[in-house]
């Protein structure tokens, strides 16, 4: 059992004492309390064996000392008046300058007290204005005399309409963070990978602060934003020299309708090689107040850096079939969506399709979700399997809950075969695609495979969304 002193005055030193003598921990170390008088210690205090109660002034150096007869492991000192705190202190370190001391500091005492690396102070200010501003909206509770304190323990509420709503833990894509507990319904439920995520759960998550950050935005970012979380803009490459009249005049209208339709900030389009022609005037007309063009005379080659990307907050990059599969890896080291236009024109899509796997569908529902009610686009979803287990149940139930989330219904389509072949004679859909690294794979034994994502090319003439598959969140 250690020794502990608690020098206390005043009503805050009142409700700590009362909370000790409530704790079911108190009976493990041997307690001495010293108080100016007995007002200081609450009146329904038990008779601990293990508690030994003082009233004196112990700002007086004389009487701290004679009574002060044992060792003592660690000393508190709890007081309302600021030259009360200090005079206690001082006289404690003449006593015993190798003792540690905690003490409750209103005043701010860091600067006056900072050359003891034996004695710490609590910041009352601190810790009382971070716990008010824990009653805040949309504000994320962080633990903070929990851990290191720096925001690497917190906890988030989800929403209605959250995007991590219906969702199984273990399709969560989780990078330098984890969920570590579930409460729900004043219970708490210890996370599993096959543990669902419910409108209204608080989630405890920990991992790098930075990176809780942005899950806390994640978790409480409303339906009908993307390019969101990607980013907030569109960005247009156009590259006169090596593509066609038609070709650049289906870019630009198919970037202006989606400009106009998603909840995007900003088009910003980069004409590279350009020339002299009709398409090159109606180029320079579109500047707007949110429209921006520029022209680059100097660059001859088709490139998109993806420190452009971060810079322009760009969200959504929109090419063609012929530039997406001449610079495929480059799109894909991106990390952004990437929009490849069809053959119809864009006014004529009426339906979003996916065909993947549980773990793909479930970690791009959301986007998928979002980005069809933003166009108003009815979903088909095709689970391409022969076998229809727990998980296909799971991933039913999924997109299930996350249409009554979107008031989108999603029409499923169990398939034993591989249904890209029967889609390949339709114009009017818009596919979503995990940008995986397999999408790289084009050789020709490609067309042996079951992966749809390697099967992408079969659908070509269509629009293609391909969403990355990130490691941010």
């Amino acid at each position: 059992m250690k020794n502990i002193l608690i020098i206390a005055d005043g009503i805050l030193a009142n409700h700590f004492l009362e909370r000790l003598f409530n704790s079911r921990n108190n009976s493990l170390h041997n307690y001495t309390i010293i108080t100016y008088n007995n007002e200081t210690l609450p009146q329904n205090r038990a008779n601990f064996e293990n508690f030994n109660f003082l009233n004196f002034d112990p700002t007086s150096f004389s009487k701290l000392r004679l009574h002060i007869k044992s060792e003592f492991e660690k000393i508190m000192i709890i007081m309302e008046k600021e030259l009360d705190a200090r005079s206690v202190y001082e006289n404690l370190k003449k006593i015993n300058q190798k003792v540690e001391i905690d003490i409750m500091d209103f005043w701010g005492l860091e600067d006056k007290l900072n050359n003891d690396y034996l004695l710490r102070l609590i910041d009352v200010r601190k810790i009382l204005s971070s716990r008010f501003m824990d009653f805040l909206p949309d504000v994320p509770v962080i633990a903070d005399n929990i851990g290191l304190g720096i925001g690497e323990i917190m906890e988030v509420k989800v929403p209605n309409g959250s995007s991590y709503a219906y969702r199984h833990i273990g399709n969560i894509r989780k990078k330098k963070w984890k969920i570590a507990m579930i409460y729900r319904h004043q219970n708490y439920i210890i996370a599993t990978p096959d543990t669902i995520i419910l409108p209204n759960d608080v989630l405890l998550i920990v991992g790098e602060p930075r990176v809780l950050e942005s899950v806390f935005r994640a978790v409480k970012k409303e339906p009908g934003q993307f390019p969101s979380p990607f980013g907030n803009n569109i960005y247009l490459s156009l590259d006169m020299k090596n593509m066609s009249e038609s070709a650049i005049f289906a870019l630009i209208n198919d970037s202006l309708l989606l400009h106009s339709k998603l909840n995007n900030k900003k088009l910003f389009i980069n004409v590279i090689n350009p020339t002299l022609s009709p398409v090159f005037d109606e180029i320079k007309k579109l500047p707007s107040k949110n429209i921006f063009v520029n022209i680059d005379y100097f660059t001859s080659n088709y490139n998109i850096a993806k420190r452009v990307m971060s810079e322009l907050d760009i969200g959504l990059v929109i090419t063609d079939t012929k530039f997406f599969k001449k610079n495929k890896k480059m799109f894909w080291s991106l990390k952004t969506p990437v929009l490849k236009i069809g053959k119809s024109g864009f006014p004529y899509v009426k339906r979003g399709v996916v065909v993947g796997n549980e773990e793909d569908a479930e970690y791009q529902s959301s986007v998928i979700m979002d980005c069809c009610t933003q166009l108003n686009f009815d979903i088909d979803f095709y689970h391409f399997d022969a076998n229809f287990d727990k998980k296909t149940d799971n991933l039913m139930e999924h997109f299930d809950s996350l249409s009554k989330i979107f008031n989108k219904k999603v029409n499923i389509i169990r398939d034993n075969q591989n249904p890209i072949l029967k889609l390949r004679k339709r114009s009017d859909m818009l596919q979503f695609i995990s940008f995986s690294i397999r999408v790289l794979d084009g050789g020709f034994f490609s067309i042996f495979s079951k992966d749809t994502d390697r099967l992408h090319y079969i659908l070509d003439k269509n629009y293609q969304l391909f969403i990355p598959q990130s490691d941010k969140i």
